[in-house]
């Protein structure tokens, strides 16, 4: 009997291929969970990278299309000493509208130069370092004194010479994104950069050659060398990692886990514990060994990020690393987003002792900006600006720029290590701030006028009171003590 057509069977190709169909349907909406996947975590890294660039890189860019429509440029050159700087009025004129556009609080400003300071101001503008093509982001001194190192959004990081020659010695490029920072091992031979292309890079100064480059876990916020082995360093991400990296080891780096991200860190000098600074307001203290938090503080209640720890350094580094004595410095100071800079005592053993705030300065700005400060102490270093004239003719390079001991704001009594130091930051205005900070009392000396733009960071020389900022304006001023001529003041 005829089978009739439905009641036939299907051959065993056509299941093959039903089987097929059905398959490639399941890859395909594997595919599509896998694509859904990664769209949402593209979106969370864009929210996360907008969220940083909203406070730095976005309206820097402003910044540079405003000078760009006024018909001003910036043209990277070799150094050349520039105290005379002149401003026309168009150009006033665009820069503080670019600057009130990307602040949207910023008061008009006249800049002040060092003709103008030889008033009996404790500080005045040196010099000018030119060459970046971008916002300057970050500036460091190498240990020994010599170098000066400078991070921007242009991507490089620069070299100047600021013993002798003030000039530009090396650019380094490899980051692909705008730096954050910049550490050098003790004996200055080593850079140490990060930067926002998720990367952390090691420098040899002497060939300006690209030693190593390891990846990171989220954009790289902060860096630091080990205070003992400088074989090790630390780096801090917007994925709220906290990182130590053995430069002889192929392996991964070591992770510690935060609850935010870590925008500063602060390496010990036991070598066992690494302080760090958060988005959510939050100064911890780890022990590295065990990767556990040992301490916490927060630091304001309103929970608003900090942004820089700063502690101060001193002359006698060296010598007390030969013979294991890492005695803590006694300050620690802390940027946040709510335009005051915290000074803490730090108590009898630090990292493990508890925090005193003793201070808590205003007169600059920062809120919802990354600024950076930088302490100025160790014995016969204060607010009176002690120095010795044969080493400040090295830093200065010119023999007229020389002090003379008698041009100084000095006090007959050398105070004791750190019964009073200088603390400066920078500020989102384009103003660096100078305070003298002691034990019962803190005071705004100085602010220092000459950038033409946020004032993003700022680091004292090792030895001498000597004070390099950097800014959005893409330049680097450095400062000196005041060349006076008149009648010896004391700053109480």
């Amino acid at each position: 009997m005829d089978v009739l057509p439905n009641q036939r069977q299907p051959p065993s190709s056509s299941k093959s291929s039903l089987g097929a169909g059905v398959n490639r349907d399941q890859q395909v909406e594997k595919l599509l969970k896998e694509v859904k996947q990664l769209r949402q975590k593209v979106d969370i890294l864009d929210k996360e990278n907008m969220s940083l660039k909203k406070s730095i890189y976005d309206l820097s860019a402003r910044y540079a299309a405003s000078i760009s429509q006024g018909g001003l440029s910036y043209r990277p050159g070799p150094f050349v000493i520039d105290n005379e700087v002149s401003t026309t009025g168009k150009a006033q004129e665009m820069i503080t509208k670019a600057v009130q556009e990307a602040g949207g609080d910023m008061e008009p400003f006249q800049p002040v130069y060092p003709h103008d300071s030889r008033d009996g101001k404790p500080f005045q503008l040196r010099y000018e370092l030119k060459g970046h093509t971008g916002a300057v982001y970050t500036v460091e001194f190498s240990p020994n004194g010599a170098l000066l190192a400078s991070g921007s959004f242009d991507k490089t990081v620069r070299i100047w010479d600021t013993a002798s020659a003030q000039k530009e010695t090396l650019c380094l490029k490899a980051h692909t994104l705008n730096l954050s920072g910049l550490a050098w091992t003790p004996d200055s031979s080593v850079l140490l950069s990060g930067a926002y292309d998720e990367t952390c890079k090691t420098w040899d100064v002497e060939s300006g050659k690209l030693s190593s480059s390891y990846d990171a876990e989220g954009l790289v916020q902060c860096v630091g060398w080990d205070f003992v082995d400088s074989n090790i360093f630390y780096y801090g991400t917007s994925r709220k990692v906290l990182a130590m990296v053995d430069i002889r080891s192929e392996g991964n780096a070591s992770v510690i886990r935060n609850d935010a991200m870590i925008n500063t860190l602060y390496a010990s000098r036991d070598g066992i514990h690494v302080i760090t600074g958060d988005a959510q307001g939050m100064l911890k203290v780890w022990d590295i060994r065990s990767k556990q938090c040992i301490s916490s503080k927060l630091n304001d209640p309103s929970k608003m990020p900090i942004t820089h720890i700063s502690i101060g350094r001193r002359s006698t580094d060296a010598s007390r690393r030969a013979i294991d004595d890492y005695d803590e410095p006694r300050y620690m100071a802390l940027n946040s987003y709510d335009n005051l800079l915290r000074v803490y005592d730090r108590g009898m053993d630090p990292p493990k002792s508890e925090l005193r705030l003793v201070h808590s300065l205003k007169g600059f700005k920062n809120k919802n900006w990354p600024i950076k400060s930088s302490f100025y102490c160790g014995s016969g270093y204060n607010s009176s600006i002690l120095s010795k004239p044969s080493v400040a003719n090295d830093v200065y390079g010119d023999s007229d720029l020389t002090p003379n001991p008698g041009d100084f704001l000095f006090d007959s009594q050398e105070p004791k290590e750190e019964k009073s130091v200088l603390l400066a930051t920078g500020s989102a205005d384009p103003y660096a701030y100078l305070y003298n900070v002691g034990e019962d009392s803190a005071e705004l000396m100085q602010r220092l006028e000459g950038h033409t733009d946020r004032v993003y960071a700022v680091n004292f020389h090792p030895t001498e009171p000597i004070l390099a900022s950097c800014s959005a304006d893409f330049t680097v001023k450095v400062w000196g003590p005041s060349l006076n001529r008149g009648k010896k003041k004391t700053i109480n």
